[in-house]
Formats: C-alpha cells, structure tokens, sequence
C-alpha cells in the first residue's frame, strides 16, 4: 500500500483544488480496499482470488491519476477510458510486474472491467468473481462520496458529479425506465444531478453479494438518495422495487 500512496503523491501539484480531487481518489481507493477486506471472506473465495480482489480494489481506479493531471476531469467521454489508463500505467510499476501471471492477468483484468455497464460473458469465472467483488466494493464508496456533493448544502465539485446540470425539477426519463426495468442505469444518458442520483440507486440491481446489499441497505442509501430527488410521484413509485430487490 505504500508504494500506492507513493505513486499517487506524484500526482499533487501544490494547487489545492487539484490535489483535493487527487486526494479524493485516494481515499476512495483505500475505502474500496476497505470493503473489500469485510465483503471477500463471506464469498468462500480460495486465497488466491482472495488476494486477487483486494488487489483489484486497491488498484482500480489508479487511471484516475493521469486522467486527471492530462485532462482535469473525471469524465470518461471527456478524456479517455480511466479503466484503460489505469491497467497502461500499472503494466509499467514493479509491484505489479512483480506478481505471478496468473495473478497478474486477475488484477488487471478486473481492473479494465470494473466500469463497464456489465461484465462481458467471455470472462472466466475467476476473473468475473474477482470484478463482481471489486465492482460492489466501488458502488458502495461512490454512494457515500456522492452523497456528500449531490445532498442540497453538501459539497461543490463539477469534476466530481461529472460536469452534469444541477436542474432540481428535470431528470431524464430513459434512466427512470431502465430502474422498472430492473436495469442499470446507462451513464451516457445523464444530464442532471437527478439522473446521477436515479443512476446511483439503480446500482442495487447491479450488486452481486449479499453482503454488499445488505450494506447499502443498512446504511440507508435509499432514503438519502430518494431524499435529494424531487418528489415527482413516477419517481417515488421506483422505491418499493428497490427495496424488494435488495431484500432478497
């Protein structure tokens, strides 16, 4: 881990509003890491894919980092794949060098993946073990970033809510209908800072681990998300299907 923090503090410039959004990458990494350390052992993974998930939740947005330096924004369609950039830059440290291929192909592989709307089919059991772990993990901390900047009076970053509109009456309808439908929501689809709230309650449908739904449950994420929408009957409509699915 340290060699992470040391990698990571090549990024800080001295400008407080860049290193803030540097040290805020940071931090989710490590609380991804976090979770990953309390969700891994209730899967019954062998140590190997144990191993594998935790480095994947360390590592995954380590793209973030140059994606910011070079473009100054966290928006993928604005810049480029933070996914891609992040298995480029790791392909050329020592520590991952350093692991086994085996190994080696589990982090980085779940690393390209972690983003993606789903899990392509061809992907191994292992490695789909592995990301569906780090995807989870990562759903669980960007909900609790998000609620910080997204609440009414909480924090201000256009970097961090991805540039979309703060309109507090509009949302966009294709992402409403993707939550009946049981789907995840399509990020090329947002526009307002209600589409990134539907997105970020439409993730239950995504959570593959009990342990993780039961987390975003018990920590109330619903009725804090639901609590920043506007109270538009079609939306209200959406909580008792998400409730139900994470009740399972």
């Amino acid at each position: 881990m340290d060699w992470f923090k040391g990698y990571v503090a090549e990024f800080r410039t001295g400008v407080p509003e860049d290193d803030e959004h540097i040290d805020l990458k940071l931090e989710h990494s490590l609380n991804v890491l976090r979770e990953a350390r309390a969700i891994t052992p209730t899967l019954g993974l062998p140590a190997h894919l144990e191993e594998a998930c935790l480095l994947g939740a360390l590592y995954h947005d380590t793209g973030r980092f140059p994606q910011y330096r070079t473009y100054k924004t966290f928006r993928d369609p604005d810049s480029d794949n933070h996914a891609f950039l992040g298995v480029r830059a790791l392909r050329g440290l020592g520590h991952i060098r350093a692991l086994d291929p085996e190994m080696r192909a589990l982090v980085l592989g779940a690393v390209v993946l972690h983003n993606r709307r789903a899990i392509p089919r061809g992907a191994g059991p292992e490695l789909a073990a592995v990301t569906r772990l780090v995807r989870d993990c990562d759903k669980l901390d960007i909900v609790r970033i998000m609620l910080e900047y997204l609440q009414p009076g909480g924090k201000r970053s256009e970097v961090v809510v991805l540039n979309v509109r703060n309109e507090p009456e509009r949302y966009t309808q294709a992402i409403v209908d993707q939550i009946r439908s049981g789907s995840i929501g399509d990020y090329g689809l947002m526009r307002y800072e209600n589409d990134f709230t539907l997105l970020l309650l439409s993730w239950v449908f995504d959570l593959a681990s009990r342990a993780a739904r039961k987390a975003f449950l018990e920590r109330g994420h619903v009725e804090s998300l639901f609590a920043i929408l506007p109270g538009d009957p079609q939306l209200t409509l959406l909580k008792d299907g998400i409730y139900s699915h994470l009740s399972r």
